[in-house]
């Protein structure tokens, strides 16, 4: 940010994350591993609603934190931006806080909606299915019916401290910390986020599947001349088990047609692709036998 323009806090969170040591003392440290997760879940949650303009129009803003303090294990993220009184006074409307920004994407992950209607002050009004009901700003709405799973990814991030069975629950509240007679004392939750949500935002089996037809001069050979699936195909490329859908090919096989390994026929082949979780496997099935020749070097060719 410019240093000529004033820096204004305009938002705060604290995330208090709660729990006990195997001894039955007060959590006073996390992995660090899930505290980078948890700041970098936030970031990229505020980063998607910051370009939404679900957090202000006209305020360039980014986020900062502050170090953990004790008192359970406690994050204070805070979000400045240049000159948030000289934009609302231009008409920017006041931006909903992170917390709620949090609590909206946390609901929508848990709860599918039941209802909801356009208000005339530019708000939506959501029923969700567990029957609570809450206003939402219009492009936080938008913004939250978009990418869906990016949003469970971030959520997860943000509570991955609750995958340590030392952590009960993350209390989150819009406030800083106060020290009173020199002890630290935590501000009230706003509310709480807990192992069924962690659960919720769960990562789901990421699958792609495509397909494609080629056609391919390929030797063949069968296992078992009863189970159509139960082949292997070998083109220059590649070498699989396949399915035969092609009936009058597997009836001139019944019949007692002659395979040799050196054989070449030309197949109409479809191979389905199926990525799930990174990992991608390929099944092919041989849709038509388009012709049949024995091998060159073959005597009876």
């Amino acid at each position: 940010m410019s240093e000529t323009h004033a820096v204004e806090i305009v938002d705060t969170l604290t995330l208090r994350f709660v729990g006990e040591t195997e001894k039955g003392a007060p959590l006073h440290e996390l992995r660090a591993a899930h505290v980078a997760e948890v700041l970098q879940g936030i970031v990229e949650l505020t980063g998607d609603f910051l370009k939404a303009g679900a957090l202000g129009d006209g305020l360039q803003s980014e986020v900062l934190v502050r170090p953990a303090q004790e008192g359970s294990f406690m994050l204070e993220v805070l979000r400045v931006a240049q000159d948030p009184a000289v934009a609302l006074a231009a008409g920017a409307v006041a931006p909903p806080s992170l917390g709620s920004i949090l609590l909206w994407a946390t609901k929508s992950a848990r709860a599918d909606v039941e209802d909801y209607d356009y208000l005339e002050n530019g708000n939506v009004k959501v029923c969700w299915q567990d029957k609570t009901v809450q206003e939402i700003p219009r492009h936080a709405w938008d913004e939250l019916q978009k990418q869906k799973r990016r949003r469970k990814k971030q959520l997860r991030k943000i509570m991955a401290p609750l995958s340590d069975p030392r952590v009960s629950a993350v209390e989150v509240s819009e406030e800083p910390a106060e020290v009173v007679d020199g002890e630290i004392v935590p501000p009230v939750p706003a509310f709480e986020l807990a192992r069924p949500d962690y659960n919720a935002v769960s990562p789901e089996d990421e699958i792609e599947e495509t397909f494609k037809i080629f056609d391919a001069d390929a030797q063949m050979s069968a296992i078992d001349f009863d189970d159509p699936e139960k082949w292997r195909v070998r083109t220059k490329e590649a070498k699989r088990s396949a399915t035969v859908e092609d009936q009058q090919f597997l009836d001139r096989v019944a019949a007692g047609l002659a395979i040799r390994k050196t054989d070449i026929f030309n197949l109409e082949i479809r191979e389905d692709i199926l990525t799930k979780n990174g990992r991608t496997t390929r099944k092919w099935t041989v849709l038509r036998v388009k012709s049949h020749r024995r091998a060159a070097h073959d005597d009876d060719a």
